[in-house]
């Protein structure tokens, strides 16, 4: 197996998605301790990314220590290839030289109260034996109904939808919030640099519990496991190693303890 020993810090980020890509970016940009770590965004410049844009990064993708990669159901099936070559350049430096990091939504059925705990082990499974990710981070946001994602794909030719999901939008008080607004305010992109940690983790404190209130609404039975989910540990599922995370919390702190974890194997 061809090994790629002589990666750099660099945290390619691989999405259709232009708000998400620029969230991340956002999000590790800021975080302490990494200044020095390269951060590479498809399309950098464009209004829209393409799959042929995510092609072009593939071979580059052998330089990096961390690869983020967008696995929601809206944009799986159209990266199938791409994702595949991904995978086979790196897989054999994964969980040693370099780590992937998996941002997505759920699996079908999880909104429904009553299977949603036995469509989950089957989903990370998979999600294991595909990517063999050392994290994987599920964001609500991007979490839209079987209804929704099929009048997407209908309708809307599979466009990749801009407001957040119908059944959160009554947490809002304005109506037809969409992500990019909920990702820059979460993120406090609008407030002032001298000002703008401290409004941040105000903010996040808010999401906190936002995201404790829709568990509860949802899921009551299950509020109190779920709620690990947005812990450093993550939620473990008996008998399923991936753990599940919630995304954006100590989403960039996985990212960085990864990054070292990389470097100090590549030294060893």
């Amino acid at each position: 197996m061809l090994h790629f020993r002589d990666r750099q810090p660099i945290v390619h980020i691989l999405t259709l998605d232009r708000t998400l890509a620029t969230d991340v970016y956002e999000r590790l940009g800021e975080h302490p301790g990494m200044e020095s770590v390269g951060l590479i965004r498809p399309a950098e410049g464009k209004a829209e990314i393409t799959v042929a844009d995510l092609a072009d990064l593939v071979k580059e993708t052998t330089s990096s220590r961390v690869l983020v990669i967008d696995v929601r159901r809206q944009t799986k099936g159209r990266l199938q290839g791409v994702y595949s070559d991904v995978i086979r350049y790196n897989r054999p430096d994964f969980n040693r030289y370099c780590y992937s990091v998996l941002i997505g939504d759920g699996p079908v059925g999880f909104l429904d109260p009553a299977q949603h705990a036995q469509v989950v082990p089957p989903f990370l499974a998979d999600l294991r034996v595909d990517y063999s990710p050392a994290a994987f981070f599920t964001n609500p946001f991007l979490h839209y109904s079987y209804d929704e994602t099929q009048y997407q794909a209908i309708y809307e030719h599979s466009a990749l939808p801009t407001n957040v999901p119908r059944r959160l939008q009554r947490y809002f008080r304005k109506g037809n919030v969409t992500v990019e607004q909920i990702c820059r305010y979460w993120r406090a992109a609008d407030v002032p640099e001298g000002l703008k940690e401290s409004k941040r983790i105000h903010r996040e404190k808010r999401l906190r519990q936002l995201c404790l209130k829709i568990t509860q609404d949802e899921f009551p039975q299950d509020v109190d496991q779920l709620a690990k989910a947005m812990t450093k540990e993550g939620y473990g599922l008996v008998g399923e190693s991936l753990r599940v995370h919630l995304y954006p919390f100590f989403f960039p702190e996985w990212v960085l303890d990864l990054l070292k974890k990389a470097a100090s194997a590549a030294h060893t």
